[in-house]
């Protein structure tokens, strides 16, 4: 239970007209429901509210919410001043219901919302007095988890029900619901005494249900409801249930494959933006990508979405079969008809910054088989001076056009002219230029950790993570054992801290099939400002709140 402060105690939620709410401190307030609030031995179908002025519904499916859930959804109409409910006729007996509205009622004129009206009755001779009370956010921004919906299970939390992959017939409705409101926390009362277990889902389709791209959170131990609110205190309302997206399921296929007369395959990968989505998202090397064939041994190359290799052995080895791998399965491939070989072209954008080592590379495909450095050239632009590039400083490696050796603090003027790259398809064509700026230390920051010691660095399961102004990773800058991130392009950072439960380096978010908890995550620093030639410095006293 490690991630959720919940409260569970008598009493019963406040129902009827909220205090205040809305912008101009004016919302649509009760003035008469028909049966009254809290009417027991309720045998309508339906229930009316008055206000004191004429009213309007937005957003009314997703918004009211019943519980227990009824079979149906309610049905709300808006009459003059009054919102007729038509609840159906599958109430059971002896059980306390109650209609939350969110926010879905409004004023006509201003739209001031009528917040936290609840509407509750009891089927039987009195209201249960069960409550459970709590805060969510996002497990990884810390942002409230408004508009999620509590789902809470009588006996504890069943098994299926935190498998998006499994049929609805499978996975049973709660026994309860709630909803989260604007500031991230939800009050579920009227609850029977008992056992409880609970998921909080971002409901995006309304199915009461955990589904593929709706963001979860759940806990495991069961939540004992008492009556007596001395009684049941186990944990601060202030600790979070932290909700995330679960794994995406895998869901790619091949496309645009090819293989052309020199015998270099290419095809692209569909699906691999979406498994590279979130800060878990999955990274290229945990893709699990490979070819085999009639040749062994082969590496596929990864470029945005398309995978390509050469194929050794060619012409007769595309008497295949190849099998590729890829997350979504393996794929038979049978090559019947050859392309021409087309002359290398640009595979992947140049590098347009360069660090202190003064080196950039642009890949190519196919793979070039030769490099005439008497048609690249470069101009470097520095202090104000220029001055032409050798051509010894172009290399042809592994299908890459490597430049290196360009001074720090300067911007270099790249051109390739048409044939400086050689394949089994002729030479290049196309006139490529661009420009490339080399940093030295004057030109990038660092950020410091004051740490207590060293020790501190290295503490067990702890990893460091620099974001950047949207608050995504920068994988690509670590921590070294001074403490710094270096080589900062002037901007916006934060720092994070995590608990690696998992040991993969990184953070990892949710789980439920495999019940794993999102990893912890503390927002040590924010809006840390770096400047070229800095070294901004942060403590354990500077850290705002996240």
């Amino acid at each position: 239970m490690g991630w959720f402060a919940l409260l569970c105690c008598a009493g019963c939620a406040q129902v009827g007209s909220p205090d205040g709410g809305g912008r101009d401190e004016a919302p649509p307030t009760v003035i008469e429901a028909d049966p009254p609030f809290g009417q027991t031995l309720f045998d309508r179908t339906s229930f009316t509210l008055t206000f004191d002025e004429f009213v309007q519904l937005k957003d009314a499916r997703r918004q009211i919410l019943v519980s227990p859930p009824l079979p149906a959804p309610p049905r709300a109409m808006v009459r003059g001043r009054s919102i007729v409910v038509d609840l159906g006729d599958s109430l059971f007996p002896d059980r306390t219901y109650i209609v939350q509205f969110g926010e879905c009622i409004r004023d006509l004129r201003e739209a001031n919302v009528a917040k936290g009206l609840a509407y509750v009755f009891s089927t039987g001779l009195a209201l249960d007095s069960g409550r459970v009370r709590g805060r969510v956010e996002d497990a990884w921004t810390g942002e409230p988890g408004q508009g999620a919906r509590v789902l809470l299970f009588s006996g504890g939390l069943p098994e299926a029900v935190l498998d998006p992959g499994l049929p609805d017939s499978l996975r049973r409705l709660p026994d309860f619901v709630g909803l989260v409101d604007d500031s991230g926390r939800f009050d579920v009362g009227f609850l029977p005494i008992g056992t409880l277990g609970a998921v909080v889902v971002d409901d995006v389709n309304g199915n009461y249900r955990v589904d593929q791209g709706e963001s979860m959170a759940w806990w495991d131990l069961p939540l004992a409801a008492n009556s007596d609110s001395s009684a049941w205190m186990a944990m601060s309302a202030d600790l979070p249930a932290r909700m995330d997206l679960p794994p995406p399921v895998p869901s790619t296929y091949l496309t645009g494959i090819r293989v052309d007369s020199s015998g270099y395959f290419r095809a692209a990968v569909a699906g691999l933006a979406a498994l590279r989505e979130g800060a878990d998202g999955l990274r290229d090397a945990d893709f699990g990508l490979s070819i085999s064939g009639p040749a062994s041994g082969l590496t596929l190359g990864l470029e945005g979405d398309s995978i390509w290799c050469a194929l050794p052995g060619f012409p007769m080895a595309l008497e295949g079969p190849w099998i590729v791998e890829h997350p979504s399965g393996v794929d038979t491939l049978e090559f019947r008809e050859m392309e021409s070989t087309p002359p290398p072209v640009v595979a992947r954008p140049p590098e347009r910054i360069a660090d202190g080592d003064g080196a950039v590379a642009v890949r190519f495909a196919p793979i070039p088989t030769g490099l005439d450095t008497g048609l690249c050239s470069a101009m470097v632009i520095r202090d104000g001076d220029t001055t032409a590039f050798a051509g010894r400083h172009f290399e042809l490696q592994e299908g890459e056009l490597r430049v290196r050796g360009m001074p720090v603090g300067s911007d270099v003027r790249i051109s390739l002219l048409p044939g400086a790259l050689m394949g089994a398809g002729g030479g290049s064509v196309d006139t490529l230029e661009w420009r490339v700026t080399v940093r030295g230390p004057e030109d990038t920051g660092v950020i410091r950790l004051l740490l207590d010691s060293t020790r501190a660095l290295d503490s067990e399961g702890t990893v460091w993570l620099l974001l950047n102004g949207s608050g995504n990773p920068m994988e690509e800058f670590t921590l070294d054992g001074q403490g710094r991130f270096t080589g900062l392009p002037p901007g916006k950072y934060a720092v994070a801290r995590i608990k690696d439960l998992d040991g993969n380096g990184r953070w990892s978010g949710v789980d439920p099939v495999r019940r794993l908890q999102p990893e912890p995550v503390e927002r040590w620093a924010v809006d840390v400002d770096v400047r070229a030639g800095w070294e901004v410095e942060l403590s354990p006293g500077f850290h705002p709140r996240p």
